[in-house]
């Protein structure tokens, strides 16, 4: 597992809308992820979608996972062109097939409309301090 990132995260996230912190780190926008780490900027994404969805709201997030630092993230759709809000590092994963195991069957949950949480239900929760 990789080292949790020494910066303090903005606020924080919730998975599943349950109000439970959940996640290493969260970075206020997609640019500030992205420089707080230079490995991902070069790093193979394996993208999951971007239709991931919460109970009761209309955002959609996308999720994503950093084969150089491991790192399955996921950001609400902030529009055009594509930028994201709210990126959360949700947990480590070493290998692509470890992710393909942990997170088998979500093309069959990523439009539902609570698809956050079964993938919360796949996801072992890192604790952290809000």
């Amino acid at each position: 597992m990789l080292a949790v990132p020494s910066h303090t995260p903005t606020r924080g996230a919730e998975l599943s809308g349950d109000g439970v912190p959940f996640g290493i780190a969260t970075w206020s926008d997609e640019t500030a992820f992205w420089d707080a780490d230079a490995r991902r900027r070069d790093s193979d994404e394996v993208d999951l979608g971007a239709t991931w969805r919460r109970p009761g709201s209309d955002d959609a997030w996308k999720l994503a996972w950093l084969s150089a630092t491991g790192e399955l993230y996921r950001c609400r759709l902030a529009g055009y062109p594509a930028s994201c809000t709210d990126v959360t590092v949700l947990t480590t994963v070493a290998t692509e097939q470890e992710l393909d195991a942990l997170l088998d069957g979500w093309r069959d949950h990523r439009s539902d409309e609570d698809g956050l949480t079964w993938l919360a239900s796949r996801l072992t929760p890192v604790p952290r301090s809000a």
